[in-house]
Formats: C-alpha cells, sequence, structure tokens
C-alpha cells in the first residue's frame, strides 16, 4: 500500500512545480508589458469671439457640464441694435430691387411701342409734305375741270328753268310748288358749281405757301418726338444696370445681417463637449475682449494614459492593442483602454522619472486611449498600464 502511495505523491508534486514554473513564466511575461504612467484630459480653454459685458455665467468650477451647454452671456442689446439695423437695410435693398425690376418691365412694354408710333407718324407726315410740296397731279387738274364744266352747265340749265317756270306762274301755266321746284333746282345747281369751280381753282393754282410750311413744322415736329423716343430706349439699359446696383447693395446688407446673426451667437459661450469645468476667469458685469480666456474645461469622456517605453521594448507596443489600466483610487476595478499613439521618435526619459539612471534611457512615449464616461479617470491621477 505505502509503495503505490509513493508515486502518485511524487505525480502530484511534479503537476505542482510544473504549475508554479508556467505560471512564474506568464508573470514575468506579463511584467515584462508592465508600464506606470499618468492620466490626462483634452483641456479646452474657451473665449468669447466678440468683445462685450458679462450678463451671466451659468458655470463654475468643477460643474460637469453636456457639450451644446450655455456657460456664459454677453449682454447683447448693442449687437441686437446692430442686426435690426442690418435686416431693416436688408428689406430696403429688397424692395429697391423689387421697384427697378417693375420699372424695367413697363420700360420694355412701353418704350419701343413709343418709338414704333412715332415712326409711322413720320412716315405719315413725310407723305403728307411732299405730296404739299410737288403740288397735285395733272389727272387731278383734269377730273377738277370737267367737274367744274358740267356743274356750269348744269347751272346754266337750271337757271333757264327757273326763268320760264317763273314766266309761266304769272301767266299761271304752272303752279307755285312746281315754281318753287324750279328755283331750289337752280340754287342747288348754282352751289354745286361754286363750289366745283373752288375746287378747279386751288388744284389749278397748287398748294399755299403757308400750308406747305405747315406740314414740314408738323414733320420736324414728328421727327423729334422720334429721335426723343428712341433716346428714351436708353432707360432700359439704366433701368437694368438700377437692378444690378439694387442686387449688389441687397447682396451687401445680406452679408451685414449675417454677420450681425453670427456676432449675435458668439455673445453665448457653449461648451463644445461633455466635459469638467476646471478654471471661471469671469463674473457677471465684467467687461472682457475677444479671445480673452474665461473658462478651461476638460474633455474626460476619453483620457490618455501617458506613458514611457523603453527602446528595447517599444516593437512590443502596436497601434490598437488592447490595455488594462488601474488606478489607486479604485484598486479593484480594471479600465480598458487601446494605443492610440506610439511617437515616432526616440527622447530620453523625462525628468518626471526619479532616478539619473532611468532619465538617461531612450524611451519612446506612448498613449492608451481610456473611455471614462463616469468621469473617475481624472488628470494627473498615477495609472499603471499593462499591455495585452
Amino acid at each position: 500500500m505505502k509503495k503505490r502511495l509513493i508515486p502518485i505523491f511524487f505525480l502530484i508534486l511534479l503537476a505542482g512545480v510544473g504549475t508554479l514554473v508556467w505560471r512564474g513564466q506568464q508573470a514575468r511575461k506579463y511584467a515584462e508589458l508592465y508600464y506606470s504612467g499618468t492620466i490626462e484630459a483634452k483641456d479646452a480653454n474657451l473665449s468669447f469671439q466678440v468683445s462685450g459685458r458679462i450678463k451671466t455665467v451659468a458655470a463654475s468650477e468643477g460643474y460637469a457640464v453636456k457639450k451644446g451647454q450655455l456657460l456664459a452671456e454677453l449682454e447683447t442689446e448693442e449687437l441686437t441694435a446692430r442686426r435690426d439695423q442690418a435686416k431693416a437695410n436688408l428689406d430696403l435693398a429688397a424692395e429697391r430691387v423689387k421697384g427697378a425690376e417693375i420699372t424695367l418691365d413697363i420700360y420694355k412694354k412701353t418704350l419701343p411701342a413709343e418709338v414704333e408710333k412715332a415712326g409711322f407718324e413720320v412716315r405719315a407726315l413725310k407723305a403728307q409734305s411732299d405730296e404739299l410740296t410737288a403740288g397735285f397731279r395733272t389727272q387731278e387738274v383734269e377730273r377738277a375741270k370737267l367737274s367744274f364744266h358740267q356743274a356750269e352747265i348744269a347751272m346754266k340749265d337750271a337757271q333757264k328753268d327757273k326763268d320760264r317756270f317763273d314766266a309761266l306762274f304769272r301767266q299761271s301755266g304752272v303752279s307755285e310748288k312746281d315754281r318753287d321746284a324750279a328755283a331750289l333746282k337752280s340754287d342747288t345747281a348754282f352751289k354745286l358749281y361754286e363750289q366745283a369751280k373752288a375746287t378747279y381753282d386751288m388744284l389749278k393754282e397748287g398748294s399755299r405757301k403757308e400750308s406747305i410750311d405747315a406740314s414740314k413744322a408738323r414733320l420736324s415736329e414728328g421727327q423729334s418726338m422720334l429721335t426723343s423716343s428712341k433716346a428714351n430706349l436708353k432707360k432700359i439699359e439704366g433701368a437694368q444696370q438700377e437692378i444690378e446696383a439694387a442686387k449688389a447693395q441687397a447682396q451687401s446688407a445680406k452679408s451685414a445681417l449675417d454677420m450681425a446673426e453670427i456676432q449675435l451667437g458668439y455673445a453665448r459661450l457653449i461648451s463644445p463637449c461633455n466635459a469638467i469645468v476646471t478654471s471661471r476667469n469671469i463674473e457677471p458685469g465684467e467687461v472682457v475682449s475677444p479671445g480673452r480666456e474665461v473658462i478651461s474645461i476638460a474633455d474626460l469622456s476619453r483620457v490618455d494614459v501617458k506613458v514611457f517605453v523603453s527602446e528595447t521594448e517599444i516593437g512590443k507596443a502596436k497601434p490598437g492593442q488592447k490595455a488594462d489600466i488601474k488606478i489607486d483610487t479604485f484598486p479593484d476595478k480594471v479600465y480598458s483602454g487601446e494605443v492610440a499613439y506610439i511617437s515616432p521618435e526616440g527622447e530620453f526619459t523625462p525628468k518626471i522619472i526619479q532616478t539619473h539612471k532611468e532619465r538617461v534611457k531612450l524611451v519612446y512615449l506612448v498613449k492608451i486611449s481610456v473611455p471614462n464616461p463616469n468621469f473617475e479617470l481624472k488628470t494627473g491621477m498615477p495609472a499603471d498600464v499593462w499591455f495585452r
């Protein structure tokens, strides 16, 4: 029985020794990838982009703020007045554009029509003037002469009939009514004779000088109207230029309004990320200038652990490599991160390393990015890192 127990004892002892050796090897291997470093957060020093007097400060040191949260605000009376004036200028410029477009539309519809009408009138007046200056045609004079002779014959015949009816009436050979009819016919024939004679005499004599001069005067006036209406066509070009100038003014007013709106927005200081307020350098009523640091914040939603890896071990660190992080504040908690940056250039160990022996080593900066949703990891905390 004792002989059988001895081999079992040796087997157990051998297995224990093997386990210890394996764990020792793993511990040494794990220890090779162990580094100590410091936690750093991304800091931002915030400032206003316009000058003004502080109206409100909505955050103090130590406050946790959300992205988009109001931190501080300037008094905006002057900026609002500038914005309102810029908007009024834009409205006026828009009305100017509208008015110029209406004027152009009217000019395009009426001015060419006026030129066409004036041209037609000039052509008609010139034809009339030319006709008066040239005199009447021979055919017209001959027709008037013929009409005159016919009217003369008709007048003489009518006069003879009247004389005959007068004699018969005195002898009671015709009635008074017949005598009156003959007298009316004679009077009518005489008037037609006079008209025909006047027409014939006028055509035979030709146009009177005053008629020709009056016609030429009307033609000259018509030509002046035509020239004036053609000159008015330039108003179309002027209206187009007015539209372009008005549009340029409107664009300038729009730019001024946009800038006023932007500056009004600059009066509000907004947190660019989820963060912790680390310093507040303003109070309500203070006057600040553009660029002056007023509030500082630290983005603790994701922090970096900075460690320095020696030249002989830098090859073990790879971008994206996973790492475990522990801090003294929560010794039982392990945070997960990954390598975000490996310096391409070596440097001698920073002076924050205590011993001279360590400081003369060539090392490389490595940053491990660590999510920190609960803001447990804070700037300046020492941390231990194990690369997986």
